[in-house]
């Protein structure tokens, strides 16, 4: 690795240098390379004003300012790889293309230092050819023939500086952006590049390190899979124009990712919000996904990616059941099992998404910014120098019955600080009206959690609901929609063995920050007694037990009003389609049934064996020791409208 380092470092030196011995500059490319991708004309109309609009900033492009002060990295790149170009050719006026040929003009003349971090990386220097390369019949073919023999003289020298970047590094997807870079300038400049082997030897290197069997890129971040998905598509067209016959492997991870892509999609065409991705706009992903294949259908088995896809009804249920990826800053997110929930084209459980600038990525990788189990406000992933750490373990299973699915999941995250086991169990009814869960904490010692249930931002809660069910007042908070495609939903969230809260949250859905709530669940430990004061209260117990049967044999014991177990009967009668919140049969929630009470007419037997020796058990120098039982709580979700 030393030694690669090395050379790689001096063939950069090397590019730097000016270009001598490359022959004689076409006026034109070879090949006139042409961009796919829709551009917005309102952004272009800003453009040639000298506003470069991206997210909630608004950031000064024009010859001499190019807004290097004060803007997030993601901003900076955003200028730097001249994607804003489609906005100005979308605009499609005189002026817009006199504004791109003025910056192009400037950025040649005063380019930005090689050492220039964000500017010449990889991926952004893959992306500027290419963009450049794509627009040329845009800005270029009618341009006097200076600015042509000047504008080919810089692609030259970029193509000099990327080509000296191979091989691109291993497990980045910036590889893929860069691929295609060095292929748009071999293209373009054959007398000058002649490297369509290396390139297919780097590509096919990359796609057997990146992407995994089941369709899923290894950073499992499904904003990073559509942008690998893009260049790859680019890749692929530039194989057609040249005539040549693009990889199998190409071919074959284009058809995968599209297909796991697909499955990671909600019912608005955005995609799931896990491990840092956004929903990005869905026209782009529609795009994408027809030019990569003609495979219509989504991956049904992403074990490898450790994703779980439930649909039924038009009700998707997406599940991150693995574990988080080593490699990229963007994906480290402590969300092990969260969940996101919609209907149609309503979302209604998210995650938080992922934020623009380091410190909100920081905040929302956390386990508290996902729908799952926040156990004593620590993150159920430990992160070792950038690494997952070793012990972590995610175990899911999924089952499918006439239609509804039950998931079985669990990890061992907080098992090395606290010594528990986290479960989670979620049933999705068939018809898509009812999703339920148990949340469950097993280990020695009991503490506080947190269940978390963040809500899209066009959900609204109504706290104070009550209804009456078998005559006795529930909690049930009403959760709210009017989608203009899906029109009013009304969804009732009951819960036991918590208390709740409606609390602020925030949702990056688009990468800016938009206001939302949460419904977060608390429970509480207990305070205990000590061994002394459990052993007191069994030998009182006891003696009043043996005081009883000293009475009149006639003696009788009252019948005891059974408890309710409504939310177990909620959990665990998947037939229970039609959402029925009523009483099912008792064999199916025994754990909160009392034991049959004793007849009127039957008669207390005297001592038995076993309860002389729970007597001299408690007359020795070991008491019993009290045992935790696991902490448990259980939610509905189930919808009235």
């Amino acid at each position: 690795m030393a030694l690669q380092s090395m050379l790689r470092k001096m063939r950069l030196s090397l590019a730097r240098l000016p270009p001598v011995g490359y022959g004689k500059l076409p006026l034109n490319p070879a090949y006139f390379l042409r961009d796919l991708w829709n551009g917005n004309s309102i952004y272009g109309m800003h453009l040639t004003k000298g506003e470069l609009i991206y997210k909630d900033y608004i950031i000064p492009l024009q010859p001499g300012l190019w807004g290097k002060q004060n803007i997030p990295v993601d901003g900076l790149c955003k200028i730097y790889d001249f994607s804003w170009l489609r906005d100005l050719r979308e605009f499609g006026t005189d002026n817009a293309r006199l504004c791109a040929r003025a910056l192009i003009v400037d950025w040649m003349s005063r380019p930005p230092n090689t050492q220039h971090k964000v500017a010449y990386r990889s991926d952004i220097l893959g992306k500027r050819l290419i963009n450049w390369l794509g627009h040329y019949d845009f800005f270029a073919s009618s341009a006097d023939e200076a600015f042509k023999r000047q504008f080919m003289h810089r692609v030259l020298i970029e193509g000099r500086y990327i080509t000296a970047m191979l091989p691109p590094t291993a497990g980045s997807y910036y590889a893929f952006a860069m691929l295609k870079g060095v292929m748009a300038v071999s293209l373009c400049l054959p007398e000058q590049f002649d490297l369509s082997v290396k390139i297919t030897r780097c590509l096919k290197n990359e796609l057997a390190n990146q992407i995994l069997e089941d369709g899923v890129h290894i950073e499992r971040n499904a904003e990073i899979q559509l942008m690998v998905l893009q260049d790859l598509v680019e890749i692929k067209l530039m194989y057609q124009l040249t005539k040549q016959r693009p990889p199998n492997e190409l071919t074959s991870a284009l058809d995968n990712l599209s297909r796991a892509l697909r499955a990671l999609r909600h019912g608005d065409g955005g995609l799931a919000l896990f491990n840092g991705s956004n929903e990005s706009n869905p026209q782009s992903i529609d795009r994408i996904l027809f030019h990569a294949t003609q495979k219509r259908v989504a991956m049904t088995n992403m074990t490898k990616g450790g994703y779980i896809r439930c649909y039924a009804n038009r009700a998707t249920l997406l599940v991150d059941s693995g574990t988080p990826a080593d490699i990229g800053r963007r994906s480290k997110h402590a969300g092990c099992l969260s969940l996101e929930f919609s209907v149609g084209k309503q979302r209604v459980f998210v995650n938080c998404g992922a934020g623009e600038t380091k410190t909100w990525r920081s905040i929302l990788g956390c386990t508290a910014a996902h729908s799952v189990l926040d156990l004593n406000g620590t993150d159920s992933v430990e992160f070792v120098q950038g690494k997952v750490a070793s012990h972590f373990e995610a175990v899911a299973k999924h089952h499918i019955e006439e239609g509804a699915h039950l998931l079985e999941m669990g990890h061992n995250g907080w098992l090395k600080r606290y010594g528990v086991i986290y479960q989670r169990i979620i049933y999705l009814s068939s018809n898509g009206q009812i999703l339920k869960g148990e949340e469950r904490i097993d280990g020695p010692q009991q503490y506080p959690f947190m269940v978390r249930f963040h809500l899209h931002p066009s959900i609204v809660v109504e706290e104070d609901f009550i209804e009456f069910v078998n005559g006795k007042p529930e909690h049930v908070y009403a959760l709210m929609a009017n989608n203009p495609h899906e029109g009013r939903q009304i969804w009732w969230f009951r819960f036991s063995g918590a208390n709740a809260r409606i609390e602020e949250s925030v949702y990056f859905g688009s990468g800016s920050r938009v206001l939302s709530k949460q419904i977060v669940l608390y429970v509480t430990v207990p305070e205990k007694k000590n061994k002394d004061e459990v052993v007191s209260v069994q030998t009182e117990l006891l003696s009043k037990t043996d005081e009883t049967h000293e009475v009149d044999t006639q003696t009788v014991l009252a019948e005891q009003p059974e408890e309710s177990s409504d939310y177990v009967a909620i959990f665990h009668n998947k037939n229970n389609d039609q959402g029925s919140w009523q009483e099912s049969d008792p064999a199916l929630h025994s754990e909160t049934v009392l034991e049959t009470t004793v007849p009127q007419e039957t008669v207390i037997s005297e001592p038995t064996e076993n309860h002389e020796k729970e007597k001299h058990a408690l007359e020795t120098d070991n008491p019993i020791e009290e045992v935790d039982a696991p902490q448990i709580v259980r939610w509905a979700l189930h919808r009235k409208l």
